[in-house]
Order: structure tokens, then sequence, then C-alpha cells
């Protein structure tokens, strides 16, 4: 059988990245499909040097500064890939990648880490930087509702989804219509050591500076608190969060931290703080995978992932193993107070306890969750093909390190 891979693009090493990183080791002998690839060789992990096709995209001069601009073409990119030849195509999808265009005999199975929130939940909150003034207002709109009317179509390709949380999973009920399986994405927890113990020396947070992430709530709400905080990331909201460093102390930047720093950080870290409704978010799950307990607003997949104390509960068994603090609202006022609820708690929350709820979601189980789903559509495929010869996927070749 032979295996197609299809990733929207490469730019930088992110959580779409890990996964697909994984579903290469996985098939290692797949041929990658990207609309373009930039990304640095020391940055790529298991990936492939070069990918075996890109789009039109690929030969765009600096299309790695400039692709967000060109969301348009993208659809006729992603078509635009020729997949001829291959009986299943593994797509991991976050924009366009479910968009290819089947093939008569082809089974496509689509990782999808969600439906693009620009065009369904957060359109203002991506572009609110970009579409100042009414001329590329009335522009974006016409053409938002052309790629919504084509992601609803493209939404409708996949032979089956798999989805990488409940809470993305009832997106592709909502927008597409289509059930979907869930396999949380991999988190390589035994790269982090655990904590000896609670406590630390200072909270931390990591994300890109952009407006959904809240850094800058974050960060607004240390301010007034006298703990120290460490900030790591980068992005285009980051003159303005400097801004609000300044003068403030107890309240640094860092813009990169390699995987080792930031294993190194979170070693002296007391609490990771988090406030973003994020479809997943690994970086928590690192936090815990380290023993360090998570403040988290009350959001997205964060609710399958914190099992933590709401801020201002009181009746506590003995027997319950928290491993953070959720809370309701994304302000500065409700993040200052559950700081205090958790530092009036801190003892509570014991690494152990954090590093066993990340392990829910090691690379092992990943990997064990995706190649039986894959095998059981392969193995429905073939049953419904009647005679047509689409072998099951084999071992050969593959690198056991799942």
């Amino acid at each position: 059988m032979k295996v197609a891979i299809v990733h929207e693009w490469l730019v930088t090493w992110a959580g779409s990245e890990r996964v697909l990183a994984e579903i290469m080791t996985l098939f290692p002998e797949a041929d990658l499909f990207v609309l373009f690839d930039r990304l640095p060789a020391d940055k790529r992990g298991h990936l492939p040097k070069d990918p075996a096709g890109q789009s039109f995209l690929g030969k765009i001069p600096h299309i790695e500064r400039l692709y967000r601009n060109l969301l348009p073409l993208m659809p006729a990119a992603i078509e635009s890939l020729n997949l001829k030849g291959y009986d299943l195509v593994l797509s991991s999808s976050h924009a366009v990648a479910k968009g290819l265009l089947p093939l008569p005999g082809q089974l496509h199975l689509c990782y999808c880490h969600t439906p693009p929130r620009y065009l369904w939940d957060m359109t203002e909150a991506y572009f609110s930087r970009s579409l100042a003034g009414r001329l590329k207002r009335a522009a974006a709109a016409v053409f938002l509702t052309r790629l919504r009317n084509w992601d609803s179509r493209a939404g409708q390709r996949p032979d089956a989804y798999i989805a990488n949380s409940e809470f993305v999973a009832e997106r592709i009920v909502r927008i597409y219509g289509r059930n979907a399986t869930v396999i949380y994405p991999p988190v390589d927890v035994e790269r982090f050591p655990v904590k000896t113990g609670p406590g630390g020396e200072y909270f931390v947070t990591l994300g890109r500076f952009v407006p959904y992430k809240n850094i800058d709530r974050i960060v607004h709400a240390f301010r007034s608190l006298s703990h120290p905080l460490m900030v790591v990331g980068d992005g285009p909201g980051q003159k303005k969060i400097r801004s609000m460093m300044e003068g403030q102390a107890h309240i640094r930047w860092l813009p990169y931290v390699s995987d080792e720093e930031w294993g190194d950080l979170l070693q002296k870290a007391r609490a990771f703080v988090f406030m973003a409704e994020e479809d997943f978010g690994i970086a928590p799950l690192e936090a815990q995978a380290a023993g360090v307990p998570v403040i988290a607003w009350a959001a997205g997949g964060i609710l399958e992932t914190v099992p933590g104390i709401r801020v201002g509960e009181t009746n506590l068994s003995d027997d319950r193993e928290p491993v953070g603090v959720l809370y309701n609202d994304p302000t500065p006022e409700s993040l200052q107070e559950a700081v205090r609820f958790f530092v009036e708690r801190e003892k509570r929350f014991a690494p152990a306890s954090a590093r066993k709820n990340a392990e829910r979601f090691s690379r092992t189980v990943f990997c064990s969750r995706y190649r039986t789903f894959v095998d059981e559509q392969v193995r429905r495929k073939k049953e419904n093909s009647r005679g047509e010869t689409l072998s099951p996927v084999t071992d050969k070749g593959r690198r056991r390190v799942c």
C-alpha cells in the first residue's frame, strides 16, 4: 500500500508539527506533501529533509513571511497537489489540508487539529490588526465568505475524521456535520524530569504573542502581584507586551528557549499560567509532565487536560489529586484571584499527580491509538471494496520508537 501524508505548511516547530512527526514515524515509507516548506534543518525532528511534493506556493519568495496574506490562494494550492497512485492519504489539518481532492479508490483519513478558527469562531481576533479601514474590511468580507463556502464543502471530503480533543470533535459536528474519533496529540512526557516537590521561584507562561493567547492580560495581572513571572514567547504583539513589562523588575521576558531550556525553566516554576481557549494545548501538559501545576482559564481543551480545583471551591476530599486551578473569566482580575487561591493551597499540588495526569497523553498512547484507527479504517475499506487489492499497511521498515 502506497501512503501519502499531507500537512499544510512547514514554517515553525509547533504542536501540529509534533503530531506530523509522530505520524511520519509510524509510516516512515510514506511520502510527505505540503503547501510549502521553510522549516530550518535544525528544527525538523523526524521530518524528511525535503517533502515529496509542494504546491505552487512553494515557489513564492519569502512565503514564510507572506503566507497569512495568501489565504484566498490556499484552496487552489491544496487541490493542486498530485496524489495520484496513493492508496492511503493521511492529512494533518488545521486549515485546508482536509480539502485535498480525493481520487477514486483512495482512503483519506484526516487528523483535524481544528476547523479554521479564523473562518468560524475568532475572525475578529485573528484579523483585527490587518483589517483596519472600511475598504480592507469590505474586501475581507468577500474572500472570507468564499473561504467559508469552500471550507464547508472541503469538510465533506475526508472518509473519516480524527479530532485532537472532544472540544474539536464538537466543532467538527457543528461546522461540517461529521463525527470524529478523539485521539489526543502526543506529549513527549519522558523529556521532562519531575520536580522533587511543590513550590518554586516563579510563575511561568509560554505562547505566541497573538490576541487569543491573552499574554498581555497575564502580564497585566502580574503587574499588580508581587510574584515573579517568566514570559516565554514572541510574535506580533511583542511591542505592546514588552511596554507593559517596563519598570516591572519581577516580570522577565524570554523570546525563545530550546526544548532543553524549557525543561530547565519548568524545574523551578511554581505554576504554569494559561489564558487561551485552545483546541487542545500542549504547553500546559508539558508543564504537568515536569510536575508543575497549571492555573488556567476554564475553556476549550483545558477542561479535558487539567482536572483542577475551581476558584472558590472549598469541599476537597483527601483522595482527590488536583493538578491545577481553573478560573472562569479571561480577565486580569480573575487570574489574580486564581493565583491567590493557588498560593493558599500550593502544598495540595503534588508533582507526582501532575506527571501521572500528563502520562495519559504520552507518545506511546497516541501511537497505539492512531495506528489502531488507521488499521481499522483500512480493513473496512478493503471489505467494502469487493475484491480490490487494498492490502493492510505492513510493519516493514517501521521504526519502533513509540
